[in-house]
């Protein structure tokens, strides 16, 4: 679950987020949309505890948390790993103890089929394209079985196809009620929501009272 009372938030000379009420319950899939620049970055900074408000409290009870950003690149170009390892440290980076080997080699496998990536799994992430290693991100994000996925627009590089299929598992995990919390650029992908926000100059709205105010954004 996550709450935000009143929460403001600004960079010098730049007042980023003012007086910002949120609530997502257990078992609840929340979107975000607005533009570029709106505030979105820095709400999920917060979430993450990356940043601490000025005034306000938030209050974040998940303690098994996956992240998956926008960025599709690796840092370093060379680095030497398959997608199996990368997806492994999902699992090692968390609970490193808990399963034995074979049962983690079965986790890992199981997701990679699911996320259409096991005839990749021995290559290495630098032969892929952005889309391949953004679902190879995501399969690291969900390999934990996380209690709270927060993505951001996840679908940077992606194929129609693979956009397609991210929707569709979102929607099945929102199904066993892990929570979400989805920023996306696309109010479709968000038809499935329990609640839809709208973040611009700062303010927080929901979607219904952004399309009200006579904004004109896709209709979901």
């Amino acid at each position: 679950m996550i709450e935000m009372k009143n929460v403001f938030f600004s960079f010098p000379n730049n007042e980023v987020l003012e007086n910002i009420n949120f609530t997502l319950r257990d078992g609840e899939f929340v979107g975000i949309l607005g533009p570029n620049g709106g505030g979105k970055s820095t709400f999920l900074k917060l979430v993450l505890g990356l940043l601490k408000p000025e005034k306000g409290s938030i209050e974040v009870t998940d303690k098994n948390i996956s992240y998956i950003s926008q960025t599709t690149n690796m840092n370093d170009s060379n680095f030497p790993a398959t997608v199996r390892e990368i997806v492994y440290l999902g699992l090692v980076q968390n609970k490193p103890t808990l399963f034995s080997y074979k049962e983690n080699k079965k986790k890992v496998d199981d997701i990679l089929k699911e996320l259409h990536l096991y005839e990749l799994r021995n290559r290495l992430i630098t032969t892929l394209s952005g889309g391949q290693f953004q679902r190879v991100k995501i399969a690291k994000a969900l390999v934990n079985n996380p209690s709270l996925l927060i993505l951001d627009e996840p679908d940077a590089g992606m194929d129609d196809e693979s956009h397609h299929a991210l929707i569709h598992l979102i929607e099945e995990l929102h199904e066993k009620k892990i929570n979400i919390l989805f920023v996306s650029h696309h109010p479709h992908d968000l038809e499935k929501a329990d609640q839809i926000y709208f973040i611009e100059n700062g303010q927080m709205l929901t979607y219904q009272e952004e399309l009200e105010r006579g904004h004109h954004h896709a209709a979901l």
